[in-house]
């Protein structure tokens, strides 16, 4: 048959070389899963010699050269029929054909795909979970200014932040693992939408392929499309979550604090001394592209029918990719970057000791010492700010006769020098989450044991994958 160009260029031949690149194997193994469950039928038994040619031609396809372009098959899968037909013959090839669409193959081979990036995903995700619960721990008793609304608030630590990060990329892991378990169920066998009336097993399919059950509908197995925005929504909120940690260590490169690797950074055709932080910045444009290529990859099931369309079908694999490499690269760039770097801890505290940013601590010292209520106090401290302002000197070297002056109570020297030290207003916030030592090694124990869990999930699950592989690719039998 001779296609439209337009037709053939635009469609067929991206289509073709995408599935050809990435998709090949996986369609083997889902023809592979289905022939073995042929073979079972009673109808296959006498008929064993040409089933085991079948399987035979299918494992030879994995390596055989293919034609370079879609001009007599529209398609992979047609490409591979006739490469088959060629090599086994007619009758072998006819026991594929029985109870098998290309709905629910096309589908099961996308969700194949969808799951190896998904976990590919993951465990990079985990690796920089890894990667801030390590620099969270060397960085427990680093201070540095919390900001907010882009202004100086309050001391913490850099394992404090640290660790609230790898909490919300811990929230991002849940999702991913949510993400998979809906994304592990096999579509083969719903056929064209009905299933086949011949007895094919639909769960010994879905174990051949390692997914751990079988879509319970053989209509939804062929025309959900949910599962697509599932994998948007992970990589929209990964994306997000890792852009304003990029930006934060942007900053911090900007400022001097934090120093990267000589691998992650590169120079300048005029100025000898840059040290541009590339890395990150190349790491948060992935996150913004991640943000856009998900809408692609989501919207497609919008206002369409439900059944069997090529919109979130070879019309959404792009985008799936491009979402896979954005992301992907963002995640193992920052990685890299944290892995890779160095924090000039004393000029966090210096940086820390230049601001005013205890007050807050001063203003709970009033209400446990001086009998104030917290808005008295918090007047009593607006007003000792304003005094120390107009005489230049900073907060942190206010003596009980600035406090008195500006319409305070007394205060005991010891107890206000106390108070307006960075690092006690630190190591007083003992409380569940919050910046002391103390209290951010027990948040960090509580991630990375949950952490070990996660990496059991994933681990299993791959494992499962793998060893179901092996066997559709190796011994032509079912262990």
């Amino acid at each position: 048959m001779s296609w439209h160009p337009a037709y053939r260029d635009w469609v067929l031949a991206p289509d073709y070389a995408f599935a050809d690149r990435h998709l090949r194997d996986l369609f083997l193994d889902a023809l592979v899963a289905h022939a073995r469950g042929v073979a079972a039928l009673p109808l296959a038994q006498p008929h064993g010699g040409e089933l085991a040619a079948l399987e035979a031609g299918l494992q030879r396809l994995r390596t055989a050269a293919l034609p370079p372009r879609p001009d007599a098959c529209p398609d992979l899968y047609y490409a591979l029929q006739r490469a088959l037909e060629v090599d086994v013959g007619s009758a072998p090839l006819g026991w594929l054909r029985l109870g098998l669409s290309r709905n629910d193959l096309d589908m099961t081979v996308y969700v194949l795909r969808a799951r190896d990036t998904a976990l590919q995903r993951l465990r990079a995700l985990l690796a920089l979970h890894g990667a801030l619960l390590d620099l969270a721990e060397a960085h427990v008793e680093t201070l540095m200014i919390a900001s907010t609304h882009h202004q100086p608030g309050q001391p913490t630590t850099v394992g404090h932040y640290l660790a609230a990060l790898a909490a919300a990329v811990e929230r991002d892991v849940e999702r991913a693992l949510q993400a998979l378990e809906r994304l592990d169920r096999c579509p083969l066998g719903a056929a064209a939408l009905a299933g086949t009336s011949h007895p094919l097993d639909r769960e010994a399919s879905a174990q051949r392929l390692g997914f751990r059950a079988s879509v319970a509908s053989t209509y939804d197995a062929v025309s959900a499309a949910d599962w697509q925005v599932d994998v948007a929504h992970v990589a929209q909120s990964v994306a997000l979550t890792l852009s304003r940690l990029l930006t934060d260590l942007i900053a911090w490169a900007s400022a001097g604090v934090l120093r990267l690797d000589d691998g992650l950074v590169q120079g300048s055709s005029i100025m000898p001394q840059k040290r541009n932080p590339v890395a990150l910045e190349h790491a948060r444009t992935r996150c913004s592209r991640t943000l856009g290529v998900a809408q692609a990859v989501a919207l497609p099931g919008h206002n369409i029918p439900f059944g069997d369309l090529n919109d979130f079908g070879p019309d959404a694999q792009g985008a799936l990719q491009s979402l896979h490499q954005l992301l992907l690269g963002a995640l193992e760039l920052s990685t890299a970057c944290l892995r890779g770097c160095s924090i000039d801890t004393a000029a966090l505290a210096r940086s820390v000791a230049a601001t005013d940013t205890t007050a807050t601590e001063l203003a709970d010292e009033l209400v446990r010492t001086a009998g104030r209520t917290f808005p008295e106090a918090h007047r009593d401290v607006a007003a000792l700010l304003a005094h120390m302002a107009r005489e230049g000197r900073p907060l942190g070297q206010a003596e009980p006769a600035d406090l008195v002056a500006a319409g305070g109570p007394p205060l005991d020297p010891v107890v206000l020098r106390e108070a307006l030290a960075p690092h006690a207003f630190v190591a007083r916030r003992t409380g569940l989450g919050g910046p002391a030592p103390v209290a951010v090694r027990v948040h960090l124990r509580a991630l990375r044991g949950r952490a070990e869990r996660y990496h059991g999930a994933v681990d299993g699950m791959t494992a499962r994958i793998d060893t179901a592989r092996q066997q559709l690719r190796g011994s032509g039998k079912d262990d």
